[in-house]
């Protein structure tokens, strides 16, 4: 019979009595007392280091629980770290490697319970994980035929492994379970019935827990159990993009950081997914702590919907307060040539009306052509070329604004194209379209700035836009020195911009720790080009 891993649970020593304690001080959270007697004596020593952390947990009947500075956070500064309660895949994925996440073909099965995995190593990491070892000791059987497409099965695996800690880390459990779940509003709900077929039927009907619950009755298994998790992995998760796929984490104090599309802090990924809540900017004393739960490149009706659809609620930040969105336009439409803003834009309903005539339409018909662009658009990233990307902005420059989020999308793709892809390489291209890969990585860092002015979010999408912008900036300035038409010296002066350039990739992403996902290998690209780069610069006189 195998047997259930035994994770570390979320315990620590008591600083009064030295026993293993497992309840943490409500204020700060970072320490841990065996009982109220133990923590009262320790509370002089405890006190000017509890009241010292740049943060406090404050309640309100709007927002429950959230954290406030306690004092003036300086940008940069960690203002704290937090450590995942439970890890898995994204609940919609392609079949994934259950131990490093990456894109499995079926080639290698997991010899225990036919999972498919990576092979033998990422084999041993999970053999005593609970979506191996339930089925297993169960005799459950199941098969995955499409690796194409994505798989209901991993919907089950972050919620078993949250069911599990109820024995493998009981206090994570406790603390896991006393998290925002809106259970009574799914009740009954259409997500309600979704959970039951789709997690609830299938953990029992498919990997076998029906069974192991009757072997191991110490666990409860039961729906309602399933539901609440659900819910609150649905409330408080973490969506953690990864090179060739994304997973999803609770983090105990991180959840309690409310929404803002204008945030204030920035996450930052550990090798093991230890989360890093760091400053973006100056943060005034009593300013709530935020960072944003949707797409920041998403325009204003798309955040909004997918906030109320996923959190439960209506943002009504600053970013969304703005129809122009900061003067971006990030939602702006076009027709016959004038702009078209929502009259209201924390009103979802709200018709749009055009600056310049006064004509309407109305939210629905604005809703469905964007959904109707966006489709288009997700087919053309799928499998378009450079010129089907450059026929769609040319094609949607009458119905959106330049910088529209879908235009700024299409450009922002077509910006890593350039240069990289066949009949496009660098060095084949034109004088004609390594400008145009110019004008687009300004644009492109020209929006993003004006969005997020302190890199807090966009900090990768500006890192990617600065490291393409070098390649056409050098292979310009080094096409007219070996021609002869810029002397020795004018080239060591012009190749002083893609170095910068590269310089600044790497600067945006210097806080990066996670080489799994893509702002740690884009960092190691940046930094494996500049090495390059400064070796070359060395062989023509530049002074280093």
């Amino acid at each position: 019979m195998g047997v259930l891993e035994e994770l570390p649970d979320d315990t620590g020593s008591c600083p009064q009595c030295s026993k293993v304690a497992t309840t943490k001080c409500t204020g700060c959270k970072q320490v841990y007392y065996c009982n109220r007697d133990c923590q009262r004596k320790h509370w002089k020593l405890h006190k000017p280091e509890c009241k010292a952390l740049p943060y406090k947990i404050c309640h309100s009947d709007e927002l429950g629980n959230f954290l406030v500075a306690s004092r003036k956070i300086k940008a940069g500064e960690v203002v704290f770290t937090d450590s995942p309660l439970v890890v898995g895949p994204s609940a919609i994925t392609l079949p994934v490697c259950l131990a490093c996440y990456t894109p499995v073909d079926g080639s290698y099965l997991c010899p225990k319970s036919g999972w498919p995995l990576c092979g033998p190593t990422c084999a041993k990491k999970v053999e005593n994980s609970p979506e191996v070892v339930i089925p297993a000791q169960c005799d459950a059987k199941f098969e995955i035929e499409e690796y194409s497409e994505p798989c209901y099965l991993y919907e089950c695996v972050t919620i078993l492994r949250a069911l599990v800690l109820q024995k493998a880390a009981p206090n994570k459990f406790k603390s896991l379970m006393s998290m925002q779940s809106h259970i009574e509003e799914r009740r009954g709900t259409e997500i309600w019935e979704r959970t039951k077929e789709r997690v609830v039927d299938v953990m029992k009907k498919t990997l076998g827990i029906m069974v192991f619950e009757a072997l191991c009755p110490e666990y409860d298994f039961s729906d309602e159990t399933i539901q609440r998790i659900q819910g609150i992995m649905d409330t408080n998760k973490k969506e953690i993009r990864l090179s060739y796929s994304d997973i999803e984490a609770l983090y105990p104090v991180a959840c309690l950081i409310e929404h803002s599309c204008q945030p204030n802090v920035k996450l930052n990924y550990g090798k093991h997914f230890q989360l890093s809540v760091i400053a973006g900017r100056d943060i005034e004393e009593g300013e709530h702590i935020a960072i944003m739960y949707t797409h920041a490149l998403w325009g204003t009706i798309a955040r909004r919907d997918h906030l109320n659809i996923t959190k439960k609620f209506w943002c009504q930040c600053g970013r969304c307060s703005d129809p122009a969105e900061f003067g971006t336009n990030f939602s702006t439409i076009y027709d016959e040539g004038h702009p078209m803003l929502p009259a209201n834009s924390l009103d979802a309903d709200s018709d749009w009306v055009c600056q310049k005539t006064g004509k309407t339409k109305s939210a629905y018909e604005v809703k469905v052509m964007l959904s109707e662009i966006g489709k288009e658009l997700e087919t053309i990233q799928l499998n378009g070329s450079i010129d089907d990307i450059e026929r769609f902005i040319e094609t949607k420059s009458k119905v959106l604004h330049p910088n529209h989020y879908h235009m700024v999308t299409a450009k922002h793709n077509l910006l890593q194209m350039y240069g990289r892809t066949e009949g496009f390489l660098i060095q084949d291209m034109t004088e004609e379209q390594l400008n145009r890969k110019i004008e687009l990585c300004k644009e492109n860092l020209d929006v993003l700035y004006k969005l997020d002015p302190n890199m807090i979010r966009l900090e990768v999408y500006a890192a990617a836009a600065y490291f393409e912008l070098h390649l056409p900036l050098l292979q310009i300035s080094k096409r007219k020195w070996e021609t002869g038409k810029l002397s020795t010296e004018d080239f060591r002066v012009e190749i002083e911009e893609p170095y910068r350039c590269v310089k600044k990739s790497i600067e945006l992403l210097k806080e990066e720790g996670n080489e799994l996902l893509p702002e740690g290998q884009l960092l190691l690209q940046a930094k494996d080009t500049l090495a390059q780069l400064e070796g070359f610069m060395k062989t023509v006189g530049c002074q280093m």
